[in-house]
């Protein structure tokens, strides 16, 4: 099942952070946060920003392209934040709605709300997440790209970077070949010992949890309360399964339960600068394994990358997103120029739609008018069926006879991302251009002639990712053909991410 959707439970009622409110030791504007506020929406970031932004630029990395998050009805901070960060004005960053949690009934209730104020496509898998939790981009993307429905991450307890009186109330796991076999809320010394597997790892649940909505949603209906809680709590649900996967685990998160935690929070996110991401452009899913090595945030992917790129077929996106890496599907459906038949633009919408069906992240489109203009309409018919948020404008902008202009009318069609080398024929030329988009406020990623040696020109622009194909040349005798091949090679890829990073 392919996943898109990532659920916040961010609808709880934070005792320990408004207990801890009361203590000294704290600045004003944080225990005033923390009293006033949802846990998600405490502003403890070193520019101000609340917890919950992390937490949503990381899924969105990950390659999550819906997010709902679950809110308590005394909410008054989260709908109006939510908005403004979401809704750039260029378009949005991702598919972003709030269900309201009406009773503190617990994390399973929480569930249920969000599945049935803000349905999930039939077919499609989701999955659960703490509003106070802060997993990695790479544990998102493990559980986001998973095999297996219904599954979690079963972190390593040793790993998590929490202090041991801490992890102690967390649930531990009980497995057997991979497969849960319970859930153990605070669990004793001897309940811990009995949780071992073979390398003497204790696996605990923070919560982030993939299902079918379809398969989940008549065992929220049977769930009993707890019998000391009286709440209905997510992990039994699961334990109704007749088999839920182990996804092993072994990577920090950061908790945010009380002000207690603040320090360690406030020095982890102090760290987490604007990223540069690399974007690398393959055409197979060796490529996109060298890509994943070589340290790429995600990938652009095509067909006949030697004639520019057309549309992936559905198998080499599918084993593409297998990897757990962001697709980015190009979708061109032929060679030649940009200039498409109205006949043509539904096939383009058809090539959209089997990616995404297929587990592809976003597409990548564009198409110029016979006159030479981005043709605008037909982007608009895009956005409007698929949304905004799902599609890429591509390098087709740059072979507008008028690039200026379309870059401005871009603006009001509704697509925030954008592949381009600011209209001219290699990136380190229309610096300019691509200025230009940066401070209209589009997610530009760079590309063409984007290399470890001009790295830190984008990395100073600030653009959101650099796209480059990180490819050799190898020549293969093949009688009556041109046998070379064109592979995406890691080093290159690691030279590039390093020189990004630097």
């Amino acid at each position: 099942m392919i996943c898109n959707r990532l659920i916040v439970l961010a609808a709880g009622r934070a005792t320990r952070m408004k207990q801890s409110a009361l203590l000294d030791g704290f600045s004003g504007s944080l225990k005033s946060d923390a009293a006033t506020r949802p846990k998600p929406m405490v502003r403890i970031g070193p520019a101000g920003e609340p917890f919950l932004e992390f937490l949503l630029l990381r899924a969105e990395r990950a390659g999550f392209t819906e997010v709902t998050v679950v809110i308590a009805p005394d909410d008054e901070h989260t709908e109006a934040w939510a908005s403004a960060w979401n809704d750039t004005p260029v378009g949005p960053r991702l598919r972003l709605r709030l269900a309201v949690q009406w009773e503190p009934r617990g994390t399973a209730d929480a569930v249920r709300e969000a599945l049935f104020q803000d349905p999930i496509r039939p077919g499609e898998a989701a999955v659960t997440c703490n509003g106070d939790n802060l997993p990695t981009v790479a544990a998102l993307r493990h559980i986001r790209s998973a095999a297996f429905t219904p599954s979690f991450l079963a972190f390593d307890r040793d790993a998590l970077g929490l202090a041991p009186e801490r992890v102690q109330g967390f649930a531990v796991a009980h497995l057997r070949e991979g497969r849960l076999q319970g859930l153990v809320e605070k669990p004793d010394t001897e309940a811990v010992e009995a949780a071992r597997d073979a390398e003497g790892c204790v696996r605990v649940s923070m919560n982030l949890f993939r299902f079918d909505p379809a398969a989940l949603l008549p065992e929220l209906d049977h769930l009993a309360p707890h019998p000391t809680r009286g709440e209905l709590e997510l992990p039994a649900a699961f334990e109704r399964f007749f088999e839920v996967r182990a996804l092993p685990e072994s990577s920090p998160v950061l908790d945010f339960t009380s002000l207690g935690d603040a320090e360690q929070v406030q020095a982890a996110l102090s760290r987490e600068k604007a990223r540069t991401e690399v974007e690398v452009c393959a055409s197979t899913p060796e490529d996109v394994r060298q890509a994943l090595a070589g340290g790429a945030d995600r990938v652009e992917l095509c067909a006949h990358w030697e004639c520019g790129g057309l549309t992936p077929p559905a198998a080499d996106i599918r084993r593409a997103a297998a990897t757990g890496l962001p697709v980015h599907a190009l979708i061109r459906p032929r060679a030649g120029h940009f200039s498409y038949t109205p006949d043509e633009w539904e096939w383009i919408a058809d090539q959209i739609q089997d990616a995404f069906q297929a587990g592809a992240t976003r597409a990548v489109i564009g198409g110029l008018t016979p006159e030479g203009r981005l043709d605008l309409p037909a982007l608009a018919a895009l956005v409007e069926r698929f949304g905004g948020h799902r599609l890429v404008v591509h390098r087709a902008l740059d072979a507008s006879v008028d690039w200026a202009a379309d870059a401005d009318q871009l603006r009001y069609l509704g697509i925030r991302r954008v592949l381009s080398s600011g209209g001219a024929d290699k990136a380190v030329e229309g610096w300019a251009g691509v200025a230009t988009l940066v401070r209209a406020g589009f997610d530009v990623t760079v590309g063409s002639g984007v290399s470890p040696e001009n790295a830190a020109t984008w990395t100073g622009l600030k653009v959101a990712a650099v796209h480059a194909s990180c490819r050799s040349e190898e020549p293969h005798p093949t009688r009556h053909f041109d046998g070379t091949t064109r592979p995406v090679e890691r080093w290159m890829v690691k030279a590039l991410r390093r020189s990004v990073s630097a």
